[in-house]
């Protein structure tokens, strides 16, 4: 036994705060071990030569995002391979829902840690350190005598408050040199969207679906890291932001109480993620007036029937007066919006891009869109395997359109316009910092030589550059419907390929120009 092993790495993506994996290695330091954080996309050599360097008690492996699971496979196997002997454990959505496909996959892993593993992982590696025996601990899997065994869920702490502030990396700049920090209210989420696993991972252990900070508390992080680490900009990450508890909205009135009581009121601004039909004119103006800039809202569908099926709890309606209020109030928005679905027909295909159309004609967002995707453990990927057009493999499922020549509209779009809406340097990406960066500026008063004329050029682009997406995106669904792609159609497709390309790099250079 030895007494003098401290040293815990996990291994995860280190892009801006990895909260999971800050809170872990917080409540690890404060209990006397040396806990760090290696990021994930580094070359597997590189992580080799830092590990070889802590001689760690332990790795976790912080399995998050399902498309990478092949990525961990290589790399557990790897560090292996190479020596690294110490006890393997891995963590997050996938691990904690299917430790026995995990194990099937890495078989070098010697337990998962299922759900949140503050409390469950501090006990596995103070087993470790001390010799103790760790398969009884609760909520972790392991291999006994060939099988794969699950012990009993510990319950989800009920006071997120006890646990310390999250250890967090050097803040990044956000715009004019504001640094930035992402930050949670609460966890969990009481909805049950079918292309959504959150209420399956939240809800396996028992307890509460959502636990909420309190406001005071949150402040007080906001506070220290305004004061101790420069952050001016705030994130906050939760799936649904407490701007409603129940019919009430006193959490929110508090927080903003709090904000002015400690005097950060102008000196700070925040992000929230929420839902449209929690969007009150009176709160979001308090909440403006306290720093609030920015709201992230799941629309995902424009038509009645296809909310009802993704079971978003919400009507078209409800969308567009969240949507009119935000714009009312000069709040910024994000979205989501999933334009491709199992259940994609020509006619919800033009029903949701006059609705899309309707939000982003005016160049206040972005057009942006995703391919509902069948992510484990949801109703979607129940209903596709039940209906056997499941295909791929766990990380890389997809599905085709029950209309075939979807599939090839679906290709069409992709190759137009993926650069465009989804590459970092993108012109929806690039769109959304000069948003950001023109709110940090106006709100911060920072003084720019023709500020407004170039916001005022910014919104004129963006709001041309939408417009030249809905009316290539109408062109494509009609070659598709029409069945004429399948003739002289492709002379039609690879022009718009062209023409799209060729747009994207001058809309590129306009928005570029405004920031």
């Amino acid at each position: 036994m030895n007494l003098t092993l401290r040293s815990v790495i996990l291994i995860a993506f280190g892009e801006d705060d990895n909260l999971g994996v800050g809170y872990l290695m917080s409540v690890l330091n404060s209990e006397g071990f040396e806990a760090r954080m290696i990021d994930f996309r580094y070359d597997n050599e590189e992580i080799l030569v830092n590990l070889k360097r802590f001689s760690p008690l332990a790795v976790g492996f912080s399995v998050v995002y399902e498309s990478y699971i092949d990525e961990f496979v290589i790399l557990i196997k790897y560090l292996k391979e190479s020596g690294i002997n110490c006890h393997f454990t891995a963590g997050g959505y996938f691990a904690s829902l299917h430790p026995e496909k995990l194990f099937q996959l890495t078989p070098e892993l010697d337990s998962v840690v299922r759900f949140e593993g503050e409390n469950t992982f501090l006990e596995l590696v103070s087993c470790l350190r001390t010799g103790s025996d760790w398969s009884t601990i609760r909520s972790i899997a392991l291999k006994k005598n060939d099988r794969i065994v699950r012990t009993p869920l510990r319950p989800l702490e009920k006071d997120l408050d006890k646990f310390p502030y999250p250890d967090r990396r050097q803040l990044s700049d956000y715009a004019f040199d504001k640094k930035f920090a992402t930050i949670l209210a609460g966890r969990g989420c009481v909805y049950d969207c079918s292309f959504c696993n959150t209420r399956e991972f939240y809800g396996a252990p028992g307890g509460p679906l959502k636990r909420i900070r309190r406001p005071e508390m949150v402040v007080s992080e906001m506070e220290q890291l305004y004061y101790e680490r420069g952050c001016s900009v705030f994130l906050f990450l939760d799936d649904d932001f407490p701007a409603k508890t129940g019919s009430r909205n006193d959490w929110t009135k508090i927080f903003c109480i709090e904000l002015e009581r400690r005097g950060l009121v102008g000196k700070i601004l925040w992000k929230i993620n929420c839902r449209p039909n929690e969007i009150d004119e009176d709160v979001f103006a308090m909440m403006k007036q306290h720093g609030l800039f920015l709201v992230f809202i799941g629309l995902e569908d424009g038509t009645d029937e296809g909310l009802l099926r993704l079971n978003k709890r919400l009507t078209v309606a409800q969308n567009t007066t969240g949507i009119e209020l935000l714009k009312k109030l000069k709040i910024g928005f994000d979205y989501g919006f999933m334009l491709f679905q199992p259940e994609t027909s020509y006619i919800s295909l033009r029903e949701n891009l006059r609705f899309l159309e309707r939000v982003c004609s005016d160049g206040i967002a972005p057009i942006t869109f995703l391919k509902l995707l069948p992510y484990f453990n949801t109703r979607v990927e129940k209903e596709l395997r039940a209906q056997g057009r499941l295909k791929g493999k766990p990380g890389h499922y997809d599905y085709d359109f029950n209309i075939e020549s979807l599939n090839d509209c679906y290709s069409t779009v992709i190759n137009s316009f993926a650069e465009w809406i989804w590459s970092a340097n993108g012109v929806t990406n690039l769109s959304k910092w000069a948003r950001n960066h023109f709110a940090v500026q106006d709100y911060f008063g920072i003084s720019k030589p023709g500020g407004a004329i170039l916001k005022e050029k910014f919104r004129q682009a963006l709001t041309e550059s939408n417009m030249y997406i809905f009316d290539t995106l109408s062109e494509i669904c009609n070659l598709f419907e029409s069945g004429n792609y399948r003739n002289e159609g492709k002379l039609t497709i690879d022009k718009i390929k062209s023409e799209a390309k060729e747009k994207h790099a001058f809309y590129c250079r306009e928005i570029r120009a405004c920031f």
